[in-house]
């Protein structure tokens, strides 16, 4: 079974690395456009997965949750995923975490590779 929002929010971070490592690689910095983009786009993917997780597990919660998880899915998708998983889910968060700061190392590791 594919998971869509899983997919979308992987290659979301893979086009936004990409443009990192070029970015960097050619000794310019990222546009604020290009960061609010993949910003919004990473929280409109993390809405979109727990509003489809939460109606696959008949969880019953606000109208304006997924708005909610949208602005604060940092904050909110851990919290989600413990209490509809338990412990399982701390290692669901771990990946979205690792995920979230893949961008951060790779541009560190270009920037490293290019003062060297």
């Amino acid at each position: 079974m594919v998971h869509w929002p899983a997919v979308a929010l992987g290659v979301i971070t893979l086009i936004r690395v990409v443009h990192d490592v070029i970015m960097t690689y050619h000794g310019a910095e990222s546009s604020r456009q290009a960061d609010y983009f993949s910003r919004a786009a990473v929280g409109l993917v993390v809405a979109s997965w727990i509003e489809i997780d939460r109606r696959r597990q008949a969880i019953s919660l606000p109208f304006e949750y997924t708005a909610f998880v949208f602005f604060l899915w940092p904050i909110v998708t851990p919290y989600y995923l413990i209490k509809t998983r338990g412990w399982k889910g701390v290692g669901v968060v771990s990946a979205f975490i690792l995920i979230y700061f893949l961008l951060t190392l790779a541009a560190s590791a270009v920037y490293r590779m290019l003062t060297q």
